[in-house]
């Protein structure tokens, strides 16, 4: 059944996208890929703490340094920092804002496909995005990956529509810079612009090369990213690759065929389309392509799959940088569910109740799949962090720098409200290494009592409880004085 007015099916797609994200909405960030979501929870709170200057993000984990950080472009930082004291709600502001974003994409991607395959597969595009299990965990986490999508959606949205007869300026600046703030947010949304030269060629053709708005538009989005990222690699913490010698270390291209198997065969199926949406997808693929000749999904969807092989280890190990296929992926999908639909409708009874029965139980298959899926994707880790804070307010100041035995810096400084370091304790040299910090000024150090610390009799734990008071146990968070209380 299809709303019978634009709005409400608008209405519809946008409550059920903020029904998907419910789950998990007011939980700290310490569920799956905790580390880039403290990252981003810290500077939202040096946001909020420290003034909210946009270009002068600060990170926790960088010591007593409060001078700007290497990330990107930080607008979603920067509006959690602003929204961060009301209600009291802190951090979870970035789930809520990260939901907002995911419905305004479902609704974006309804205006998309509604112009050129009508109101009945643009409706069901939205509702399927929604039901992707990439877009249900991370539509919903404390990262940017939400604006850059939406940002991604809506320049493809806004480009169409400056392109047409009436050529609106509103359009294009609208265009111009939500390309800026996707590319801007996450860089591998850099493979937007493959689909964006292909609409200026299917509305243009040979007359965009000489058209000077197709090229300024582009170039002045490419010219904001490049200028951020000069700017913030100048003197800047590092958070994100902003130099080519970090990039290369990310890449791994030694192992590219492996990660494209896995990208293609394993994760692709399973958490960018579902087993049930695979055959919706490959129904639109063949009416927009094979039938109806229109290339301009096939053009996204392959310069998503391109990026995600130029990425390689980058890619393979952080599954977020598969989202990009789930708007791509629910369009085809709104359009093969509705020309299936249609064929069923078509038949005579009483296969044609068996027809449509069996498409509506494959659409409910995929919202069901994709909890079921990522479900353990939720659960809270470092369970010793829950009175991180308070221990910390107990025996320090806000100005004692902390060292964490977590590969992760800023899980344990962000949990105790705290600047400092870390240091592996199961590494080659790791105590010479904490003696440096110990110098620079740490003061504290701060350990889940598992692992190393389990046993008190252990080498690492027996030397730690010899040279170091316990300023704090818990019986799951041991904090040691490295250094006399002044």
């Amino acid at each position: 059944m299809i709303p019978p007015s634009r709005r409400l099916a608008l209405a519809l797609i946008a409550a059920a996208s903020l029904a998907m994200h419910l789950k998990g909405l007011t939980t700290p960030p310490l569920d799956y890929h905790y580390h880039r979501q403290c990252n981003t929870a810290a500077i939202a709170r040096n946001f909020h703490e420290h003034g909210l200057r946009l270009f002068q993000p600060q990170i926790d984990w960088d010591g007593p340094n409060d001078g700007r950080a290497a990330t990107e472009f930080p607008l979603y930082m920067w509006l959690m920092g602003l929204l961060w004291p009301w209600a009291g709600l802190a951090a979870v502001w970035g789930r809520i804002l990260s939901a907002a974003f995911s419905a305004l994409t479902a609704c974006y991607l309804f205006f998309l496909v509604e112009e050129d395959s009508g109101r009945r597969p643009a409706f069901w595009a939205g509702l399927l995005f929604s039901c992707l299990p990439l877009e249900i965990y991370f539509g919903r986490t404390i990262q940017p990956e939400a604006i850059a999508l939406c940002a991604t959606v809506a320049a493809l949205y806004h480009w169409r529509q400056a392109l047409g007869p009436a050529r609106p300026w509103k359009h294009w600046l609208a265009a111009t810079a939500c390309l800026f703030l996707a590319v801007a947010h996450k860089l591998p949304a850099a493979y937007v612009f493959a689909p964006l030269a292909w609409l200026a060629w299917e509305r243009r053709g040979r007359a965009m090369f000489m058209d000077w708005r197709v090229w300024a538009s582009p170039l002045l989005a490419a010219a904001g990213v490049l200028a951020w990222y000069c700017y913030a690699k100048s003197r800047g913490n590092y958070v994100v690759p902003t130099n080519p010698t970090q990039l290369q270390g990310l890449l791994n291209y030694s192992r590219i065929g492996y990660y494209m198997q896995f990208q293609f065969l394993s994760r692709f199926p399973e958490l960018a389309a579902t087993h049930a949406g695979l055959l919706f997808l490959a129904a639109g693929a063949w009416i927009t392509v094979r039938k109806e000749r229109r290339m301009f999904y096939a053009v996204w969807f392959l310069s998503v799959a391109a990026a995600l092989i130029a990425y390689g280890g980058y890619a393979f190990h952080h599954e977020y940088t598969s989202l990009p296929f789930t708007p791509v992926n629910a369009a085809l999908m709104g359009i093969g569910l509705s020309f299936l639909v249609d064929k069923a409708a078509s038949l005579r009874p009483p296969r044609r109740g068996q027809a449509l029965a069996g498409l509506a139980l494959l659409a409910l298959y995929m919202p069901a799949y994709g909890m079921f899926r990522i479900k353990h994707w939720y659960r809270q880790s470092f369970p010793a962090l829950d009175k991180a804070e308070t221990a910390a307010a107990l025996i320090s100041a806000p100005s004692d720098l902390f060292l964490s035995n977590e590969r992760a810096p800023s899980v344990f400084l962000f949990a105790m409200h705290r600047r400092g370091w870390w240091v592996d304790l199961a590494q080659p040299q790791a105590e010479t290494g904490l003696d440096d910090y110990i110098r620079r000024g740490a003061r504290f150090f701060a350990a889940e009592k598992t692992g190393i610390f389990q046993d008190r009799s252990g080498a690492t734990a027996s030397r730690f409880y010899a040279r170091f008071p316990v300023a704090y146990d818990d019986g799951k968070l041991l904090i040691f004085r490295l250094r006399p209380q002044p």
